[in-house]
């Protein structure tokens, strides 16, 4: 029992040196996350208005559209994000002279399962359809459809977020 404030301590020491890296300035941090999240955003907004429109014009039904939207935001921001992994990770391989086979697509796609799995996972199938339900509800179908997704986002990023730092700073200990 004793051990358990240090346990803390040592924890809370290693959280803020993953999010708060000295010498990364805040912009910086921004830039890289916009940098990697921007295009997959694109993406899946698009998508997600698609997906959305279809339904509804199909439907008629709201709840329905609002989860057309989620889900089709989910698609095609997943998408983006797998593509751009596995063509960076095979390039990688390739310009080291490595083999990208099996246990190369293993990796990405753990290190993708890392970073989104729990977060995409409640995004997908309760925050964002919530949200863009309600959203649709309070300022109609398409500018309701941004709101909520723009609501759910902030929920999605803030674990998304610190699991992509944890990895880099993971990545930066392993070359030191």
């Amino acid at each position: 029992m004793s051990d358990e404030p240090e346990l803390h301590l040592e924890k809370s020491a290693a959280i803020t040196a993953i999010v708060e890296q000295p010498n990364v300035r805040p912009l910086a941090k921004a830039v890289q996350w916009l940098s990697r999240y921007g295009l997959a955003e694109c993406g899946g907004l698009a998508c997600a208005l698609l997906a959305s429109f279809l339904v509804r014009r199909a439907t008629g039904n709201a709840i329905a559209a609002a989860y057309a939207g989620a889900w089709g935001e989910s698609i095609g921001y997943a998408a983006v994000v797998v593509t751009r992994d596995f063509v960076a990770a095979r390039r990688a391989a390739h310009a080291t002279q490595r083999q990208f086979g099996v246990r190369g697509a293993g990796g990405v796609l753990a290190e993708l399962l890392t970073e989104f799995g729990p977060a995409g996972v409640l995004d997908t199938f309760v925050t964002r359809p919530f949200a863009m339900a309600l959203g649709a509800r309070m300022f109609g179908p398409q500018l309701g459809l941004i709101a909520g997704k723009f609501a759910a986002d902030v929920v999605f990023y803030v674990p998304v977020i610190f699991m992509y730092e944890r990895k880099k700073h993971r990545r930066r200990s392993a070359r030191s």
